[in-house]
């Protein structure tokens, strides 16, 4: 849950005299942060280490933005990004994923898109290992792999993915500490709104 502090004795005062302007100028200001904070959230945790490689159409598009605006007072007035993604949580939260996992080898550089492990994304025929043409399944070193063997030469493999039971996540999608980073700006501005809206008295 996150929550947010304003000059208590101004947002007081502003409430019994002018709750329609109050409640416009909330709104602006709720409207600005949410913006805002999905905005520094892509350009600071969405484009690779120290957060994740984020593409425009995965996992930003999960979150979501609503804004709270009752039809009397303020009390529960806000705005509200939120996301139905396991996986953005495993990646703030951190965990433990289990089960049959293909993990791709960071050393194929071929599989990934310009910059390699870590900096491109897995290019798309290598998403679905099944589908694949001259793959098996090899142990190397007491590890378990899947290979491609080259055609009419079973001798020369090349290993694609290593094959684990469980992966641990560390916690880097950085969403809750993006919002803690912008206090300053959410309080100016959330102050800002009442001060306006004292204004208009």
């Amino acid at each position: 849950m996150i929550e947010v502090e304003v000059n208590t004795q101004k947002l007081e005062k502003a409430i019994r005299m002018i709750p329609h302007h109050l409640k416009m100028e909330l709104g602006d200001a709720f409207d600005y942060l949410g913006k805002k904070l999905l905005k520094t959230f892509k350009q600071t945790r969405l484009q690779g280490p120290p957060g994740i490689k984020g593409r425009t159409h995965g996992i930003f598009k999960r979150f979501k933005r609503v804004m709270l605006v009752p039809t009397s007072g303020i009390d529960s007035m806000g705005t509200i990004i939120f996301t139905e993604s396991k996986i953005a949580r495993l990646h703030e939260e951190g965990g433990v994923i289990e089960g049959n996992l293909k993990v791709p080898l960071s050393a194929r550089t071929e599989m990934f898109t310009a910059g390699g492990y870590g900096k491109g994304t897995l290019k798309r025929k290598y998403k679905a290992p099944s589908r694949l043409k001259n793959i098996r399944l090899v142990v190397l070193r007491g590890k378990r792999f899947l290979a491609k063997f080259k055609r009419g030469d079973e001798s020369e493999i090349t290993p694609l993915y290593v094959l684990k039971n469980r992966i641990k996540i560390r916690p880097r999608l950085g969403f809750y500490k993006t919002w803690e980073n912008m206090e300053n700006l959410r309080l100016n501005r959330l102050n800002k709104a009442v001060h306006k809206a004292l204004q208009k008295v």
